[in-house]
């Protein structure tokens, strides 16, 4: 209860300190200084200070805007750089894509002058000679079968409830591997498929699918994906089998678990090129009775005969 007569008090009388800091922000000390140099006709403060922080001032802003010019500059250049080293692996990959193409047109010419020569000889030999030659993916091959395409996940997926079929060092689960088209592969080899390929890679006997650092590479050569495997076999059985055996399962598993997206669909003319790596290593005669004439060895000539001292 408040006594009559007497001055009521200030709300904020407990908050003293506040006050004091929101009316009088200035230090007392600074206050009686520059009050001081009013007194003696100075101004309150002194002006080389004023004039040497606007010139730190200036100083650091071109510092900073001469090195976010350098920095800039440095940007440019890497972004150049990269740019022509894109442009010069696209020249190249042009460029041996088009030997390629050509490696593979004058192979199969190759291939069609010497089963005419062998025609003209023994058709049943040329027979045999063009089968050997489709299943060693020599030549160019066309028929009804299925295309299998298998891409990365737009997104990591969350672990599933199946086991991990896949084993290897990577950890990017989204992530097609070199394992997964492999088991794809030859689950349609035993599927019954007659000829394969990979993105415009034909798989031969000799065909290797493996990473190379982030690179998959297929006899060698680096895809990208989707990866879309087309395989020339019996559309009527092949489809069944392959999604009863190892793959059908194997290819449920990447999708429901990982996310990796995969899509199959049957077509009626397939077309196979060939494979330009394929070499031959060993060769034999058609006929087990067939030998090869071989010029008689030459003896070489003595030091004498040959006019040197014996």
């Amino acid at each position: 209860m408040s006594t009559p007569g007497a001055v009521p008090r200030r709300p904020d009388a407990s908050m003293t300190l506040l006050n004091e800091i929101l009316e009088r922000p200035l230090d007392p000390t600074y206050a009686a200084v520059a009050a001081r140099r009013r007194r003696a006709g100075l101004p309150p403060a002194k002006g080389q200070r004023s004039l040497l922080f606007t010139v730190t001032l200036l100083v650091v802003g071109l510092g900073l805007g001469v090195s976010a010019h350098a920095l800039q500059g440095n940007a440019t250049a890497r972004s150049a750089a990269r740019a022509d080293l894109i442009r010069q692996v696209h020249d190249v990959r042009a460029a041996r894509d088009a030997r390629a193409a050509t490696v593979t047109t004058l192979s199969a010419d190759v291939a069609a002058r010497d089963a005419a020569v062998l025609a003209a000889q023994s058709k049943a030999q040329a027979q045999a000679l063009q089968e050997l030659s489709q299943d060693a993916g020599v030549t160019a091959v066309s028929g009804p079968g299925l295309i299998l395409t298998v891409a990365d996940a737009p997104q990591v997926a969350a672990p599933g409830a199946n086991s991990d079929l896949r084993s290897g060092p990577r950890t990017d689960e989204g992530i097609v591997r070199a394992r997964d088209l492999q088991v794809i592969v030859n689950s349609l080899w035993a599927s019954g498929a007659e000829a394969m390929m990979i993105n415009g890679q034909r798989l031969t006997s000799t065909s290797a699918i493996r990473f190379a650092g982030a690179a998959l590479l297929v006899n060698n050569r680096p895809l990208v994906p989707p990866y879309v495997i087309s395989a020339i076999g019996d559309p009527g059985s092949m489809p069944g089998r392959f999604a009863q055996g190892t793959g059908g399962a194997y290819i449920a598993n990447l999708k429901a678990s990982f996310g990796i997206g995969v899509d199959s669909r049957t077509a009626d003319d397939i077309h196979l090129p060939a494979s330009p790596s394929v070499q031959t290593r060993v060769a034999t005669p058609l006929r087990p009775d067939a030998t090869m004439s071989a010029p008689a060895p030459t003896k070489a000539p003595s030091p004498t005969a040959s006019g040197g001292t014996p």
